[in-house]
């Protein structure tokens, strides 16, 4: 349905769809972190009415997916919610599906909240809290974890530590796994301090640590290098075949949340706006933005998504868009 409601909005996350058309999901500014509630827009530059919305209340929704579509099939894009729920959304059906194992409520199997859902080579992949990584076969989700995921309790009792102690030490020792890309025997796994890991199609392989600092995306290059970018200006480049090597880190007084490749050039999303790679110099696009959690090229143009506004740049002239409900 168009969308008339007059609460503001914060933009969190999206897909492009093509170089007129992106879809992102929404939160309410006046909503809590424990009351969950997602609106989902698709923005519609061709449409007189632009916005086009429909709700999933309950669902803080961290991640969508957008795949490829193939001739003659419908076109279907994903959002993932932090308990592991999946809305397959496109014009003739919407379904919804859980990943079993994931999210904290009691059907689960309490390993926490995941983080981000990626179509890889005709299968989507999913990964979390506690080194939780998902593959959907034919007919589920199924764990693509092995060597990675912290099968052990959150909070192990200790005679010599404090309760809040413990707590802590539970917090420092978890990882998180904040995204996943790569091909078909070769994918790539990032999270906290500066975790990186890569399965070869046989298994997975904990990769050295080239930084503390978290790492939020990856990003692979039309030349097959692999980017990866994270808090406190950190970039690493390379591969688990050739090495990676720290380009950026605390040179930039920001934190990179998203990556992609336009015009034969590296950009990046970060909190205080977006960046470009040239010839491994970092700097910053001369526009406004906040909190960049997607940038994407497609078909010509790159959308980025900040909290206030989304973007479209053509190479030469930036469009924003801002949400009417703001």
């Amino acid at each position: 349905m168009p969308s008339k409601q007059p609460n503001s909005l914060i933009m969190n996350t999206g897909s492009a769809i093509n170089r007129d058309m992106y879809y992102m999901s929404c939160s309410f500014v006046d909503r809590t972190f424990d009351e969950p509630y997602s609106r989902l827009f698709f923005y519609q530059d061709k449409n007189k009415d632009k916005w086009f919305y429909h709700d999933l209340p309950d669902w803080h929704v961290v991640s969508t997916c957008f795949p490829p579509p193939t001739s003659g099939a419908t076109r279907k894009i994903y959002a993932l919610s932090e308990e592991g729920y999946i809305e397959c959304f496109s014009r003739d059906a919407i379904s919804v599906e859980k990943i079993q194992d994931a999210g904290l409520d009691p059907s689960s199997k309490m390993y926490g909240y995941v983080n981000k859902i990626k179509y890889i080579d005709g299968q989507l992949y999913s990964c979390g809290h506690r080194g939780q990584i998902y593959r959907r076969n034919e007919s589920a989700w199924e764990h693509f974890d092995d060597g990675i995921l912290q099968k052990n309790k959150l909070i192990i009792a200790n005679t010599d530590m404090s309760f809040m102690e413990s707590v802590k030490l539970s917090i420092d020792e978890t990882l998180d796994l904040f995204d996943i890309d790569g091909s078909t025997g070769d994918i790539y796994v990032v999270g906290t301090d500066g975790f990186l890991a890569n399965h070869d199609g046989v298994q997975w392989h904990k990769l050295p640590r080239l930084t503390a600092a978290d790492l939020h995306c990856i990003y692979i290059s039309s030349s097959e290098t692999v980017w990866v970018v994270g808090s406190q200006g950190t970039i690493i480049n390379g591969s688990a075949r050739l090495g990676f090597k720290v380009l950026a880190r605390k040179i930039i007084d920001a934190d990179f949340y998203s990556a992609t490749e336009f015009q034969n050039n590296i950009y990046i999303g970060a909190n205080n706006g977006i960046y470009k790679v040239i010839d491994n110099i970092i700097k910053k696009i001369d526009i406004t933005a906040k909190e960049v959690s997607s940038i994407e090229s497609k078909d010509g143009v790159m959308w980025a998504l900040s909290s206030e506004k989304l973007l479209r740049f053509d190479g030469a002239h930036w469009d924003e868009f801002v949400h009417i409900d703001n």
